[in-house]
């Protein structure tokens, strides 16, 4: 019975192959309809053609390059169920708690006492959540308006509650609930979410800016700030000589949302990053560009991040997309050599500095 659903299979698929690509030869190889092409065929778009086609009945492509030889590969495709909203629900009521409950602990503290002892606390707590959101819903729009555009189906933002130190929430995440075709959707989907986060960064940095305390009383926890930081500082806030600033919560959710930027964007695994260096480099130089960054989290005092990166790599690496045969374009390319280190250099927050 399985031999005879097999020679369905192939004799379902093998039509439709040949109706967008040029093949020298075809097989079943170990239940899978194998198929060999043509050398020199054109690839991208014919196999983004045949992956919607073949999607219809049921089946995707895998198009690789074997000692050579461009080499489509169909499988069985089994359209995900529809995912319950309660896990989202609930994980985005824990994430505006811990986002409250940090605010309230920063507003509330006796820093603030000091320099304003009339505020509004619950005002700027809201002010502290919605500017939060508004970050990580961003950069989760971009990539969901990336998935949309390319046709990958994809889950809502799942927020992530967390402690205090990375202001209450470590971001949010949405899941690829059908395959990305080729380079090109994979470097969208990587690239949009951090562009959208660090614009948005840095428009609820000078907002925060604005609202934020100089004062000459040492109060407050200093913290480190990435190049771009300090470059708002000295354009939004005329700071006397001798007053240090005291951040406005607000303030504190763009400094955050740079540093989860910088996380995000390091090449690394299957982050965003990750994705955008799959695109650019290969399955090769990908994972060789993973350990070089994971090491320099570890440098830069990361080291549970860097210790999570290495365990995401041994885990699953990078399966890359269906097509990782037909190279990036050249303007993405482009993008990806001039943004990508842009964006790490000026939102790279270092915390310990070797000797």
């Amino acid at each position: 019975m399985s031999g005879e659903l097999q020679h369905l299979d192939f004799m379902e698929v093998d039509p439709i192959v040949r109706r967008f690509f040029p093949i020298l030869d075809s097989y079943v190889e170990f239940g899978i309809p194998t198929f060999i092409l043509a050398p020199g065929a054109e690839t991208k778009k014919p196999f983004l053609k045949l992956y919607w086609a073949l999607r219809e009945k049921n089946y995707i492509p895998v198009l690789r390059r074997v000692n050579g030889t461009l080499m489509i590969k169909v499988v069985p495709y089994t359209p995900r169920k529809r995912r319950s909203y309660i896990i989202f629900i609930i994980l985005l009521i824990a994430t505006l708690g811990t986002l409250i409950y940090s605010g309230w602990s920063q507003v509330s503290s006796s820093a603030f006492d000091i320099v304003d002892p009339r505020r509004n606390i619950v005002l700027n707590v809201f002010l502290y959540v919605a500017c939060f959101m508004i970050i990580a819903g961003l950069h989760e729009m971009g990539h969901k308006i990336a998935c949309e555009f390319h046709g990958v189906k994809s889950s809502p933002p799942y927020f992530i509650p967390g402690p205090m130190e990375t202001g209450g929430t470590l971001g949010a995440v949405i899941i690829q609930e059908s395959p990305v075709v080729n380079r090109d959707q994979l470097f969208d989907i990587g690239i949009s979410g951090p562009i959208l986060g660090f614009i948005a960064a840095i428009f609820v940095s000078i907002l925060g800016l604005r609202l934020s305390y100089p004062t000459r009383y040492a109060i407050g926890i200093p913290i480190p700030s990435p190049l771009i930081f300090d470059y708002l500082v000295s354009l939004v806030v005329n700071l006397p000589p001798g007053y240090i600033l005291l951040l406005h919560p607000v303030a504190f959710a763009g400094w955050i949302g740079f540093l989860l930027t910088f996380l995000n964007i390091m090449p690394i695994a299957q982050l965003d990053g990750g994705h955008i260096a799959r695109a650019v480099f290969g399955a090769k130089y990908h994972r060789l560009i993973s350990y070089i960054a994971a090491a320099a989290l570890f440098l830069m005092g990361y080291y549970f991040m860097a210790i999570l990166a290495i365990a995401m790599l041994a885990y699953r690496g990078h399966p890359g997309p269906l097509d990782d045969v037909s190279p990036l374009s050249r303007s993405r390319k482009i993008l990806g050599l001039l943004l990508i280190p842009s964006i790490l250099v000026l939102s790279a927050t270092i915390w310990i500095i070797p000797l």
